[in-house]
């Protein structure tokens, strides 16, 4: 089934924190040492590399696509009656070994889940953005995400499907950005082999999913979508399908403290690893960003950070995905991502198989 979305929205600032970063050194990257994760599952994670990486870094200019790729989307067949009743809201915490802590996780089981024992579901992982640390509920919540999945699972426009917000803040409210942080130079704390490993090893064990690549997707918005492309493109192994919404491509320019070493940051900086490694063809691409988004959609002067010239690298790489440019709106939830909540919803349960 092929959707098309269009939808108008206009803003008030949400994600203030969001800036755009420009390099300004060829660094001589160095080897990784990856935490020791193992899945649950019968997927074999994938290892951050070894090898020692010399990175060439040519600035790319802003410029306008003149190509796009067209979803194809295709809604998992089912067996089973459709669901009724409402989505469970499980807020709680588990211990992470990794992080050496208690962290807090949200997870929606569809509805029907309780009435169904015997199904098991596909999962989708949303990793947030700047704010909401401590809050009651997420920013995704905030802006419509429970009420809204509910109604399009309920009515049919979606396969049930179990969603999964991890807590990526430190201590500090600041946050992770979902990445291994350097030994020595930071808190040296794995986050993203804590996504990728320890949350989706606790939602596999403890709830009814399927465990496998071909039923997960993961994706954010702002510097959580940076992040669900550093994980997925990673661990395509884990993931079938990435979503990035407004994507803020941070950088080791010294703005931030966990980002201060390019020779580091590069092996989980999506556009490095656009730039230097391979691409699995299987896994699932989305990119949007609003029309009026004057924070990361353009790129400053000598910059190729930003959203327009990664969609050009994927398109000069000929890597497939499906590209969102022209909705209205800025770097907001109330009136860009949450409008939006829907067609990430449709995108992301046509592309996980269900039982």
């Amino acid at each position: 089934m092929k959707s098309i979305f269009v939808f108008v929205a206009i803003g008030l600032m949400f994600s203030a924190g969001c800036v755009i970063n420009v390099r300004t050194s060829v660094p001589t990257a160095v080897p990784t040492q990856a935490s020791q994760v193992v899945l649950v599952s019968s997927v074999s994670p994938t290892r951050v590399p070894t090898a020692t990486f010399t990175p060439t870094f040519t600035p790319t200019q802003t410029r306008t696509p003149t190509a796009t790729f067209t979803p194809t989307l295709t809604r998992t067949p089912t067996n089973t009656p459709r669901p009724t009743g409402k989505i469970t809201k499980i807020d709680t915490k588990f211990k992470s070994t990794l992080l050496n802590q208690e962290r807090r996780i949200i997870i929606y089981l569809p509805p029907g889940y309780n009435d169904s024992p015997q199904r098991r579901y596909p999962v989708l992982y949303l990793l947030h953005g700047y704010g909401g640390c401590n809050d009651k509920i997420t920013e995704w919540e905030a802006w419509g995400l429970k009420d809204q999945a509910e109604a399009m699972i309920v009515s049919g426009k979606i396969q049930p499907m179990i969603i999964v917000q991890p807590d990526g803040f430190m201590d500090d409210c600041q946050p992770s950005y979902f990445f291994n942080h350097q030994p020595g130079m930071t808190d040296g704390k794995p986050w993203g082999d804590y996504i990728w490993g320890e949350v989706v090893n606790y939602t596999d064990k403890n709830y009814r999913t399927l465990a496998r690549r071909e039923s997960r997707a993961i994706g954010g918005f702002s510097l959580g979508g940076q992040g669900a492309l550093s994980l997925a493109f990673l661990h395509a192994d884990v993931f079938a399908a990435v979503g990035a919404h407004s994507p803020s491509f941070r950088g080791a320019d010294g703005s931030i403290p966990v980002i201060n070493d390019w020779n580091w940051f590069n092996q989980f900086d999506p556009i490095w690893i656009v730039q230097n490694k391979s691409i699995s063809r299987e896994l699932k691409i989305w990119i949007d960003v609003g029309a009026d988004d004057d924070k990361v959609r353009h790129c400053g002067p000598g910059s190729d950070r930003c959203v327009e010239a990664f969609h050009a690298l994927l398109l000069a790489k000929n890597i497939p995905h499906d590209w969102h440019g022209d909705w209205l709106g800025r770097h907001e939830g109330p009136t860009y991502w949450g409008p939006h909540i829907p067609d990430y919803l449709a995108w992301y349960a046509a592309q996980l198989a269900g039982q």
